[in-house]
């Protein structure tokens, strides 16, 4: 089920007000991304600079954190953040002024069974579907997905690649002759390889320059995402 434009969620009086919760456990032991300042922004991909074509159909396809209601365990991920007073995921947010900024419907990817709102469980879990190669099930499902011609992907990066939902997500749909345009939060890792690992995935489709941000400074994005918007052509 595909939401539309939903930009009155996160604006109170016109305004987006956003807040970087404590990120006390962000390099813990049980860190979800990577952390340090060894960026991996390598790309071995062959990326286009601009969309390509015009009047185009646009989705927003992201996987954002789970929320929990408990505070404690919010402060405990650096991948959340307060957006006018309401917890939201860092990837979340992203989609967010990317769907206010195209018009672009937004979906969220969601697993079949969800993954648990306490933080370790989270690492645990998410660590073990890594090691098993393990493709969850999706509860996900975009019955008019073949009516786009852009694909926005955004994730965040858990143990220095895509969640393994992401993979279930490019398992399901066909994505020959679409334009794949990735955005993702890190905790220092940069891409990780996770582009070339799209690429591979998808080798019919045409890969557009991406946006990657430290989880740190997600709340401070909105213009540096505009900026890139207008970068690769996608609004002026």
């Amino acid at each position: 089920m595909v939401e539309g434009n939903q930009s009155n969620q996160i604006r109170e009086d016109g305004e987006m007000k956003t807040y970087i919760l404590p990120l006390a456990l962000l390099c813990a032991s049980l860190s979800l991304t990577s952390c340090g300042d060894d960026e991996n922004n390598t790309i071995n991909t062959p990326t286009e600079d601009v969309v390509p074509g015009t009047n185009h159909r646009i989705l927003i396809a992201y996987f954002s954190e789970p929320l929990p209601d408990n505070g404690v365990d919010a402060a405990s991920s650096a991948s959340r953040l307060i957006v006018n007073g309401d917890l939201c995921g860092s990837v979340e947010y992203m989609a967010t002024v990317i769907g206010e900024a195209t018009g672009g419907d937004r979906v969220r990817i969601q697993t079949a069974t969800p993954y648990p709102e306490e933080y370790a469980a989270l690492a645990d879990q998410a660590n073990e579907e890594r090691l098993n190669g393990t493709h969850p099930a999706l509860a996900t499902n975009i019955e008019n997905f073949d009516d786009y011609d852009v694909i926005f992907v955004g994730y965040p990066i858990w143990w220095y690649q895509m969640p393994m939902a992401m993979y279930s997500f490019f398992d399901a749909y066909d994505f020959t002759g679409k334009t794949i345009i990735p955005f993702s939060s890190h905790g220092g890792s940069g891409w990780s390889g996770t582009v070339d690992d799209i690429a591979e995935m998808e080798p019919q489709a045409t890969m557009v320059n991406g946006y990657s941000i430290p989880r740190n400074s997600v709340a401070e994005s909105a213009d540096g995402i505009r900026s890139w918007l207008r970068e690769i052509g996608i609004i002026e």
